[in-house]
């Protein structure tokens, strides 16, 4: 049995980088691991020291004795955490989601700037100390190469299996009377909400009914605030619906109303929610932005112009090409099984068990 520390400044309940964190315990867990989760600050729901209130066993980085076999890095901002282990100069596996460039965040919430460039600049100081860089896309691992990590392995991210259908769950491909796009992100500028805005507009001129749904919390509530006046300025604002933080089971039920998974971001390091609509068999239009082509592999309609006329042209003919739509959702649930948790996991049982060895091998 090996000692691992899992860092990162937080955990929370429904993002990324935490459904992932819980994910990767569990399997080192189920290898025989004795594993830790080190974080900066507990989470706000916390009722004592140590326990988030949700199943996790913290350890708070102020308390980190920083002495395991094997420490891993989640890297999605800058962080105290990051330079701890830095100044500590420990050897550790850097498991990079990617930092979304700040420039993105400059006129609505700077506050978010300074973090954004710090996790850039992290990453050139942990390529001496890195081990092995863990990106969950190639496009991700670009960063770390560009950052000098010469070793980097690239392995999709793990995601919340009670999100994923069961075998034989996914319904028909037919589209009701009742229209419905849909997107899951956190609401914040780099994933251009304002642009699906726009383009349902255009689509209902064509279809009165459809409706928009966009899944997640708020980043930058500036922006919120602007896309909510926007959608009343372009007379969508009723055909709009946001939904915040959902539980799995009405996130499940989200994707089983959605006719069309619509994303028109502009950076993403893997994108989560691709993979689960391609899993419940719901079409994707998206711009072919940074990892969004690798992440479809082929399944969706990717669009290098999103111009709200384009981009409802292209929703329109999903909905009404029946053999295109067949075709994108059984390629798209193809897709969902290549990146879905068992061989992810049977891919980092692997590195992992690799890593360890070579730890033991070094003692």
């Amino acid at each position: 049995m090996k000692r691992i520390d899992i860092v990162l400044p937080e955990i929370a309940r429904y993002d990324a980088t935490s459904v992932h964190t819980r994910a990767l315990r569990e399997l080192l867990e189920s290898c025989g691991h004795d594993v830790s989760i080190v974080v900066e600050r507990l989470p706000v729901a916390a009722p004592t020291t140590g326990s988030s209130g949700n199943g996790d066993d913290l350890v708070l980085l102020s308390e980190w004795k920083s002495d395991a076999d094997l420490t891993i890095l989640q890297h999605a901002v800058g962080s105290v955490a990051a330079e701890e282990i830095v100044s500590r100069q420990l050897e550790v596996v850097v498991n990079y989601h990617n930092v979304t460039p700040s420039e993105f965040f400059e006129l609505w919430e700077y506050e978010q700037v300074e973090g954004l460039l710090r996790g850039r600049d992290q990453l050139l100081r942990l390529a001496p100390i890195t081990r092995v860089g863990v990106a969950v896309s190639e496009f991700n691992a670009r960063d770390l190469r560009a950052a000098g990590m010469s070793c980097v392995e690239v392995v999709p991210v793990l995601f919340d299996d009670a999100v994923l259908p069961f075998e034989g769950s996914v319904g028909s491909v037919g589209v009701g009377s009742k229209v419905t796009l849909l997107f899951v992100g956190r609401l914040a500028p780099n994933k251009c909400q304002q642009d699906l805005v726009s383009a349902l507009a255009v689509l209902r001129r064509w279809r009165p009914g459809v409706e928009l749904v966009l899944v997640g919390a708020s980043s930058a509530d500036v922006y919120e605030a602007a896309l909510k006046d926007f959608a009343a300025e372009l007379g969508v604002g009723d055909a709009v619906r946001f939904v915040s933080s959902v539980s799995s089971s009405e996130l499940v039920g989200l994707y089983q109303q959605a006719d069309v998974f619509v994303c028109l971001s502009e950076h993403e390091g893997f994108c989560v929610p691709l993979v689960e609509a391609m899993a419940w068999g719901v079409p994707v239009v998206a711009v072919a932005a940074a990892a969004v082509p690798e992440t479809l592999g082929g399944a969706g309609v990717l669009l290098t112009d999103k111009s709200p006329v384009v981009v409802a042209a292209a929703v329109e003919r999903v909905l009404v090409d029946v053999g295109l739509r067949e075709r994108m959702v059984n390629r798209g649930l193809e897709r969902a099984q290549e990146l879905g948790p068992g061989p992810t996991r049977d891919r980092l049982r692997e590195l992992f068990t690799a890593l360890l060895a070579g730890s033991q091998s070094r003692q």
